[in-house]
């Protein structure tokens, strides 16, 4: 699988589960072909199988609630598992030589379909996306 750097955001309330669990992917993906990266050079990067779990049942809006919450926190960890990874093998901006700041994502604390719900799940893939395009340049020197 080549690196994209591309991807869609969220623009539809009414097919909010299914674009989730392809935004999540996209960063699922991402990151694990970072990490395979990094084990390429140094092999010592434990790469975690991602898999985004099926949602129970999409039309009770509690188990879509858990679903997108855990679902968040758990985006917010891989993100952050890549900058660990990176900083730990000094894969960082050659320039500044500053280490790579770990994300801190917006997590849904409640169901309220509305366009801030919306805004805000954009703004946490836009900026985990962001962050492993940044990891992504910071490596692609040694492929």
């Amino acid at each position: 699988m080549d690196y994209q750097k591309g991807y869609v955001l969220m623009s539809d309330l009414t097919t909010l589960t299914s674009s989730y669990r392809t935004c999540v992917q996209h960063v699922y993906d991402k990151a694990s072909w970072l990490l395979n990266a990094a084990n390429g050079i140094f092999m010592d990067a434990d790469v975690p199988k991602y898999a985004v779990p099926d949602l129970s049942d999409e039309l009770i809006n509690r188990n879509a609630y858990i679903w997108l919450k855990h679902l968040m926190q758990d985006v917010q960890t891989a993100v952050n598992s890549v900058i660990a990874c990176y900083n730990n093998h000094s894969l960082i901006d050659q320039q500044t030589g500053e280490l790579t700041s770990t994300v801190l994502l917006w997590i849904p604390n409640s169901l309220s379909l509305n366009d801030e719900l919306l805004n805000n799940l954009n703004n946490d893939f836009k900026s985990a996306n962001e962050t492993l395009d940044l990891l992504f340049d910071y490596i692609e020197p040694y492929l």
